[in-house]
């Protein structure tokens, strides 16, 4: 998509999306990653308070007092994460159908939907309520990101390993559809 506007502004009001089949695949996976992840986080509030992703996604609200944030994370965690694990589901609902159901239809006989390996850029339409379910997804995916990555306050990477170049431009990839939306959105 070199040179092309990823997010337009449409006469509806609308704003359209234009992306590659694998942009929409892999912001599928990470996505619906993201969703298991706050299901479990809200279904188990000891899993939130000890994983450290959590604390990214849900930083302390009174950093000089642990009784009053402990109390607040007690009773707002569990709504926040359900939230967080809504607006994902607004992502995923927006990118479409998922190719390997796509796929499980086509082998029981109904190819209507299935791509094929010449697969077209793909167009999504979001409304206002969309688009910010996007920003605030984008964001916790991010978030998610920079715990895997070890990125630490100052903004280094501290992970190591196979995994680190991947993750990391997974990461700016994401903070470079962030800065896209929120561009178009704000023109």
């Amino acid at each position: 998509m070199s040179g092309l506007r990823r997010f337009t502004l449409h006469e509806s009001g609308a704003l359209l999306g234009r992306f590659e089949p694998i942009e929409v695949d892999l912001l599928r996976l990470a996505t619906s990653q993201l969703v298991d992840m706050l299901d479990a986080g809200a279904a188990d509030p000891q899993l939130a308070a000890s994983d450290g992703v959590f604390g990214r996604l849900l930083p302390v609200a009174y950093p000089d007092d642990a009784a009053a944030a402990a109390d607040f994370r007690r009773f707002t965690a569990t709504d926040l994460l359900k939230r967080k694990a809504q607006n994902a589901q607004i992502v995923l609902g927006s990118l479409g159908t998922d190719p390997a159901s796509a796929a499980d239809a086509a082998s029981e006989g109904d190819t209507a939907g299935l791509d094929t390996e010449d697969r077209q850029p793909v167009t999504i339409s979001l409304d206002a309520d969309a688009v910010q379910a996007w920003l605030r997804s984008l964001t916790d995916l991010r978030l998610t990101l920079a715990d895997r990555l070890q990125i630490s306050p100052d903004g280094v990477v501290h992970l190591v390993g196979d995994d680190a170049r991947f993750l990391g431009e997974l990461y700016d990839w994401l903070g470079m559809l962030q800065e896209e939306l929120v561009y178009t959105i704000d023109v």
